[in-house]
């Protein structure tokens, strides 16, 4: 009989990914805050340099804040439908905002088509 439980297999692999995550974190400020002369005592020299700890997670953060405020509202606008598509035509089946009169004030009130113009005048004009 099937389960909803997660496999035994799983918790194993969350497990290690646990660890390695926090090993990681470790070796990272290790290599971040430990001046590199004690690190190269004690034979650590093919570490990369102390300016790679800063210059990294900051080329990170800028790549994720590009991404963020650039390309995905880029993509977003690719993905939009211009006015005069077909997609966006009404027809004698739609149900527009005007029609609902009989909305239950207890229910969550039935799904309807709003005009395209209608919607741009009230994100883009007030």
């Amino acid at each position: 009989m099937a389960t909803p439980a997660p496999s035994s297999g799983r918790s194993y692999y969350g497990f290690v990914l646990y660890l390695f995550g926090w090993g990681s974190l470790l070796a990272y400020l290790v290599w971040a805050l430990v001046p590199h002369n004690y690190l190269a005592s004690i034979g650590l020299t093919y570490l990369p340099q102390p300016y790679w700890a800063v210059a990294l997670p900051s080329l990170f953060i800028t790549l994720l804040l590009t991404f963020v405020f650039f390309i995905y509202p880029s993509i977003n606008l690719l993905l939009t439908v211009s006015p005069g598509d077909l997609r966006t035509m009404v027809d004698s089946h739609t149900v527009s905002l005007h029609q609902q009169t009989n909305m239950d004030k207890c229910g969550v009130p039935p799904a309807y088509d709003l005009p395209l113009t209608e919607v741009c005048r009230n994100l883009y004009t007030e």
